[in-house]
């Protein structure tokens, strides 16, 4: 078997709430109009992928519980090639509560403990395969991301890898410790701000380029910033209509871009574009993967982005 990338994460069986008048606040009980159930978390990046034409494999780890079931029945009917996947004879619950509300979003979120034999299971799942390229959706302890950098070395695959929400921010240095292994850093704004130490994104594109090779920082409605080789360049968010939910808009970004990157050679401009395009898809129906474009409408909305910003370029 041979796949363009192998993307490395859990599922998570999302629930989201919305139409709501109020925000929920402690002692009083909120309405929502509508409760859209769908998978999440890597199962946004392996759909959005896989609808773009990338032959992706998701050695994803799965239970006997009724999350893990849909959420690996919902990956096979979008064509997520699922050869890789673990299903074990235990429950593996991932489970999010979204709740969008005026522009932004609240979780809450519950997930069994990781097992002991998931990793071995991903280091595995890359010695039965050949592959171009891996992905990460979100940064992992030190002792469990190494090896598998190590290994997409030996077989001469690129990496890339999202940041996420996590302890690792708490303490930023174990990020900056690995990103010299990292072909492509994807954080959000916010990330980029506390793994750089900066107080500005353009400052922390900055810094964050002297320890990786592309820095591709995601900035919501603010669009999205690319430095690579002492160049920082600024591309606008598309105006896809009315923002519904942003529930895995970023996740649905790194499809946008690894296509680009993967399958067309493109510039990276032209990644940071298609980034936008799924990112912006992604708003504007419930659900991260819902209004992921297929190739087609991916390729109609390219003319119709704004075009980069040069903010710096490398000195002379």
């Amino acid at each position: 078997m041979r796949y363009d990338v192998l993307v490395f994460g859990n599922y998570f069986f999302d629930q989201i709430f919305t139409g709501l008048l109020e925000f929920p606040s402690l002692g009083k009980e909120a309405h929502a109009t509508k409760l859209t159930t769908t998978g999440g978390a890597m199962f946004i990046t392996a759909t959005a992928l896989t609808r773009l034409g990338v032959k992706v494999g998701w050695p994803g780890y799965f239970g006997n519980d009724s999350y893990s079931r849909f959420a690996y029945e919902m990956a096979e009917r979008e064509g997520v090639d699922l050869t890789l996947a673990k299903v074990a004879d235990r429950p593996f619950r991932q489970v999010t509560s979204s709740i969008p509300y005026l522009g932004e979003r609240a979780f809450l979120a519950y997930a069994d403990p990781e097992p002991d034999e998931l990793y071995d299971h991903w280091l595995n799942s890359m010695n039965r395969c050949e592959f171009d390229h891996i992905h990460f959706g979100g940064w992992l302890p030190h002792e469990r991301m190494q090896p598998l950098i190590e290994k997409a070395c030996t077989k001469g695959a690129t990496v890339s890898s999202d940041c996420q929400d996590g302890s690792h921010l708490q303490e930023p240095c174990t990020c900056r410790d690995l990103l010299p292994q990292i072909d492509i850093f994807m954080p959000n704004a916010r990330e980029a701000l506390v793994v750089a130490g900066r107080d500005t994104v353009e400052e922390a594109v900055r810094q964050l380029m002297e320890w990786v090779n592309v820095v591709v920082v995601k900035d919501g409605a603010n669009g999205a910033w690319i430095g690579h080789e002492g160049e920082i360049i600024h591309l606008p968010a598309i105006d896809a209509g009315d923002v519904v939910d942003t529930t895995g808009a970023g996740d649905c970004f790194n499809a946008g871009f690894l296509f680009g990157y993967l399958m067309e050679k493109a510039s990276l401009e032209v990644c940071g574009r298609y980034g936008n395009i799924c990112g912006g898809l992604s708003v504007t129906d419930i659900g991260g993967a819902t209004a992921a474009p297929t190739h087609e409408e991916l390729k109609s909305w390219l003319e119709k982005t704004g075009r980069s910003t040069v903010i710096s370029r490398p000195s002379a």
